[in-house]
């Protein structure tokens, strides 16, 4: 499938020049030479760089929405590419295991017309991808949701930092469930919905942009699993660098129903 070569050869360059980097200035960030703003945004870059000499080689000018170095990529060529150079980069500098590369396809400007979507696991080298109407693989083998519904035994992951009010009720699901998570990376932990690892993911902070859910959105939809995403509370997402979107990923309607009534969203 062109489209799956595509990603899977960007995303080898990125995945090489993000460790490149790292082993380069990793022992300056220990040593106290550089902050860790400054680790994160030279790790960031160097995948956004690989990425954006890749479309040059190939003479690609689509327009391409990320969070890192690309204003001048604004044509109309199609398909929109949506590209987060390093998901979880607070996580990687860290050495966490939990940080990716996420790039998606959609045929416009909007969110519901991705197409085809990919998650690279940066410490696992493990791939998820999903082409819309043809399912959801990992390293090339088919992956499916759990089939729980009860918040009881389910295990979920859910987004928790200061800026939710501590009365909220979207953490009124925390009474719910034995088995909650928070990982750092919206991306992965969608991915983990789509293979059955997680049941829920739950991030109804606002906090996050397109490119942190583009292609893991798809990868649950495609594995079975049910999405709700809002953009300041409305359904239409746009394609852009705008924030204010939310998310709950699960593995079933059930599930799905039953934690958007548990937290009174959407």
């Amino acid at each position: 499938m062109e489209e799956y070569s595509f990603l899977r050869e960007a995303m080898e360059l990125m995945y090489n020049a993000i460790w490149s980097e790292y082993d380069k200035i990793s022992k300056r960030f220990r040593d106290g030479e550089i902050s860790l703003k400054e680790f994160g945004k030279s790790i960031d870059y160097s995948s956004a760089k690989a990425f954006r000499e890749y479309l040059d080689r190939e003479g690609m000018k689509n327009r391409v929405i990320s969070e890192e170095w690309f204003k001048d990529y604004n044509g109309n060529e199609y398909p929109v590419i949506i590209v987060d150079p390093l998901d979880g980069t607070s996580n990687f500098i860290r050495n966490i295991p939990f940080s990716t590369i996420s790039i998606a396809l959609s045929k416009t400007d909007s969110l519901k017309d991705v197409y085809a979507g990919m998650v690279m696991n940066l410490f696992t080298r493990e791939v998820y991808f999903a082409f819309r109407g043809r399912g959801s693989f990992k390293n090339g083998r088919r992956i499916h949701v759990s089939n729980i519904h009860d918040t009881r035994i389910s295990h979920m992951s859910i987004a928790i930092t200061n800026a939710i009010p501590f009365k909220s009720p979207s953490l009124y699901i925390i009474r719910y469930t034995n088995y909650p998570r928070h990982f750092g990376s919206a991306a992965l932990e969608d991915c983990f919905v789509a293979e059955g690892r997680l049941d829920a993911h739950i991030d109804i902070r606002g906090d996050l942009r397109v490119f942190d859910i583009a292609a893991s959105q798809l990868i649950v939809s495609e594995a079975g699993g049910k999405v709700v995403i809002r953009q300041f509370d409305k359904p239409y997402i746009s394609i852009s660098k705008v924030g204010g979107i939310k998310i709950i990923s699960a593995s079933t309607p059930q599930l799905l129903e039953r934690i958007s009534e548990i937290v009174r969203w959407p």
